[in-house]
C-alpha cells in the first residue's frame, strides 16, 4: 500500500503522507547521526516523525528503510521508499496476525 508520494531534491526527500484529517509536507533529510542515514521530519516545523537507512534488495534494487513513530500511532511502522517512474513512493504492508501466518 502507498502512503506517500516524494520527490528528491539534492539528497532531500520531500513530499507528504497524506491521513485522514491532514497532508504534512514530509522531509527525509541526510543525517550524520551514528548508526542511521536520515531522519524523518514534517517540514517546516522540524516536528521528528521517525529514521530511515540505505538498503538494497535481493534483486539489487536500492531503497530507504523507514521507520516512523508517533504518540499518534499504536506502535512504530516499518515501511520502505522505493524508486518509481514519477519519484518515489512510500510502501508499508499491514502485518498479518500471527495466527493468519500460521495457516498460511
Amino acid at each position: 500500500m502507498i502512503i506517500g508520494k516524494f520527490q528528491q531534491e539534492d539528497g532531500v526527500y520531500v513530499g507528504s503522507i497524506p491521513t485522514f484529517t491532514a497532508s504534512p509536507a514530509v522531509r527525509i533529510v541526510p543525517t550524520e547521526l551514528t548508526g542511521i542515514d536520515y531522519t524523518v521530519t514534517i517540514a517546516g516545523v522540524g516536528i521528528d516523525l521517525g529514521v530511515a537507512w540505505k538498503k538494497t534488495s535481493a534483486k539489487g534494487n536500492e531503497y530507504l528503510s523507514v521507520k516512523l513513530d508517533s504518540p499518534f500511532l499504536p506502535a512504530a511502522i516499518n515501511c520502505a521508499l522505493v524508486k518509481q517512474n514519477d519519484g518515489y513512493a512510500l510502501k508499508w504492508d499491514r502485518e498479518k496476525p500471527k495466527a493468519e501466518q500460521a495457516a498460511a
